[in-house]
């Protein structure tokens, strides 16, 4: 049997610092049983970017897993999430009062849509990136919401108030509400992922929280990445394998490729 390996993508990690350090303790934990040398890890923060790293890969071996750290939503992985730059340009198309279908997605560099994996140009990827994996392989996303099915995207007014008809006159700027003019109803960004890669795809159905590895049991940190050991306080940081664990069931959901 050939060498098999794995890949390793992770986006902007904003309020729980570097993903950097969650995807290298994958290989103590679920990819423990592949060669370090044939885990490859990836910095991608921007959709094209994720792209084209999986397109342009020529790893001399076939992929048994590809493990995605991001921020996530129902429909969506916020691989640049709290990025400034892409913050700006989100503001400069919602204040112009009404965006499009199309705009709002290219305005939105940083995220990588259910819509994105059935339009151009990033369907005709899909047959190479296809080819780098193994038969059996899995995809599994890590981060919240990702396996949340049928995400209602909506805008907010200046009282706050959630606007999601498309029809609404109210006060407000058209923009994530644009996403519903075409493929109204929106799969899970895990579902999506498993008929592009036609692959098992695991994600979260509820939001996440990070847990660290003691003594063989993981234990959940606090938001401020504290945790208490016998009464003593520690940094998340000071320990070495840490994970993203979802707060419903506390497993992650597998979609298969329909």
């Amino acid at each position: 049997m050939s060498a098999e390996g794995a890949m390793v993508v992770y986006g902007r990690g904003g309020d729980l610092g570097s993903f950097r350090a969650f995807a290298d303790d994958l290989a103590s934990t679920e990819l423990s049983a592949i060669d370090p040398k044939r885990i490859s890890l990836h910095s991608a923060e921007r959709r094209d970017a994720f792209f084209a790293l999986l397109f342009g890969s020529r790893l001399g071996y076939k992929l048994k897993a590809l493990h995605i750290y991001s921020h996530a939503f129902g429909s969506g992985l916020a691989l640049g999430y709290s990025d400034p730059a892409l913050y700006q340009d989100r503001l400069r198309v919602a204040m112009r009062g009404r965006s499009s279908y199309l705009t709002t997605l290219q305005t939105e560099a940083g995220m990588i849509f259910t819509d994105d994996l059935i339009r151009s140009p990033y369907t005709h990827y899909r047959e190479r990136i296809r080819s780098l994996f193994a038969p059996g392989a899995i995809v599994k996303i890590w981060g919240c919401n990702a396996a949340v099915p049928n995400w209602i995207y909506s805008d907010t007014d200046r009282n706050g108030v959630r606007i999601t008809d498309l029809r609404s006159t109210a006060d407000a700027p058209y923009y994530w509400r644009a996403l519903h003019e075409s493929n109204p109803v929106k799969p899970s960004i895990a579902q999506a992922f498993a008929d592009y890669f036609q692959l098992d795809t695991y994600g979260a159905t509820s939001g996440s929280s990070t847990q660290v590895r003691l003594g063989g049991k993981w234990v959940t940190a606090t938001p401020k990445g504290l945790i208490n050991i016998r009464g003593k306080l520690r940094y998340v940081q000071e320990r070495d394998v840490m994970r993203l664990n979802p707060g419903k069931g506390g497993a992650y959901a597998v979609h298969h490729p329909r």
